[in-house]
């Protein structure tokens, strides 16, 4: 069988692209790095993203692929969407495969970090005001990028700092590998079905040291699922997250329209909904044994303007934190409500019943609560939650009204 070190090319880009359009059937192998420039190097350096057409598979083997100072783009997208692309058309049989020990990397100096509502600044300390009383946006309004203040770059984050991106794909896997220091989010799907996404471990915690120096990076979430996306696995993730591991957010707020292939926002795709859907459904995530080292949750559910998350089971989350560690909360059901036009509120309209459905299961938090719900929850159950950490809340319940048949059970 052929691999990527069988083909030529003045980059490493160069040299996966040409495997990727003369692979051998559907399927382009990248194994550790072999190359008469710089041949003491044995890892892939990327300095733009990795395209895949549909019916494609990456058998990755035993290979790291690392980002250089260069990049600022994705490790892998789906080749249907991208800069100036409006509506990325439907495409299908997409998988990444990892075989023994295969490690995505984020670069040295990341041109830009974080979603995109962070600025981008160099240097970024975490109180990047040096405010002697900061406040929550002082610490997290700004994420380390060398393209901070740089003339015709822009300022903020973007879809091109989320590690494997994936958009309007059908029937896709992605599995066995080590994600370290995304420039965000490391995996996110838009308007995706029926997917896999098993055996996955991160390496993460929303600060670097880069050049000696403690640096902020945002949004270092694990796995995000957005509008649109139903009938998909999560299994089998560990490591530690910078922000949320596993985040289930339909946002769909059409107050700022945008249309997809921008550099607006982390979504790739628009935020017209009329000829999609725009809630999240039919999801199972479970065996989730992580740490949330940046503070904030394991697994969110968020859902906005007339979006619903619906029919999502999700079991066997251990939170593995170090005892003296205690994160926001393990399991945050929905958001509060009554916040529409509330200055600086960024989701939108949050609804009472847009969350139904919901079977959540077998939690070991060590978390300042175990499940948090602030607002909604409809038709759903909650069993066998506890919380090692003995001062935290194992099940806190803002608006009792607004839970409606919600079945609990074991609630140590």
């Amino acid at each position: 069988m052929r691999t990527v070190n069988d083909f030529t090319g003045k980059t490493d880009n160069d040299r996966i692209d040409e495997a990727i359009r003369n692979r051998h059937g559907d399927i382009v192998v990248i194994p550790p790095r072999v190359s008469d420039i710089e041949p003491e190097r044995d890892w892939w350096l990327l300095d733009r993203a990795i395209l895949l057409p549909e019916n494609t598979t990456v058998l990755l083997q035993n290979c790291r692929i690392k980002l250089s100072d260069k990049c600022r783009d994705n490790f892998f997208r789906s080749a249907n969407c991208g800069l100036g692309i409006e509506n990325p058309l439907p495409i299908g049989n997409i998988h990444i495969r990892g075989v023994g020990n295969c490690v995505l990397e984020g670069a040295d100096h990341p041109r830009a970090t974080g979603d995109s509502s962070k600025f981008i600044a160099c240097p970024c300390p975490k109180n990047f005001s040096g405010s002697p009383n900061p406040t929550f946006n002082d610490f997290h309004r700004h994420s380390y990028g060398t393209d901070g203040g740089k003339e015709g770059e822009s300022e903020n984050g973007d879809w091109r700092n989320i590690g494997i991106l994936m958009a309007n794909v059908h029937h896709l896997s992605i599995e066995n590998i080590r994600i370290v220091e995304q420039h965000a989010w490391a995996i996110s799907l838009e308007n995706c079905s029926f997917g896999h996404l098993n055996h996955i471990e991160f390496k993460a915690c929303m600060t670097r040291i880069i050049d000696g120096a403690e640096q902020n990076v945002e949004n270092q979430d694990g796995i995000n699922l957005r509008n649109g996306c139903h009938d998909v696995i999560i299994s089998d993730i560990t490591g530690t997250t910078g922000d949320d591991v596993v985040a289930l957010t339909c946002i769909a707020s059409n107050l700022h329209p945008y249309v997809g292939g921008g550099l607006h926002t982390t979504h790739v795709m628009s935020n017209d909904y009329t000829n999609r859907e725009k809630g999240i459904y039919n999801v199972i995530i479970r065996n989730v044994l992580a740490s949330p080292a940046g503070g904030c949750c394991m697994v969110r559910l968020l859902a906005t303007d007339g979006a619903e998350i619906r029919n999502v089971v999700i079991d066997g989350i251990v939170d593995t934190s170090p005892a003296d560690f205690h994160s926001w909360c393990s399991i945050l059901v929905g958001e509060r409500t009554g916040l529409v036009g509330e200055p600086g509120y960024p989701y939108g309209n949050v609804s009472e019943e847009c969350l139904f459905d919901i079977s959540i299961s077998n939690i070991i938090s060590n978390a300042k609560s175990a499940v948090f719900i602030p607002g909604g929850l409809l038709q759903s159950s909650i069993s066998n939650v506890s919380n090692r950490y003995k001062q935290g809340k194992t099940l806190d319940c803002r608006a009792p009204q607004l839970m409606k048949d919600v079945l609990m059970s074991n609630i140590h």
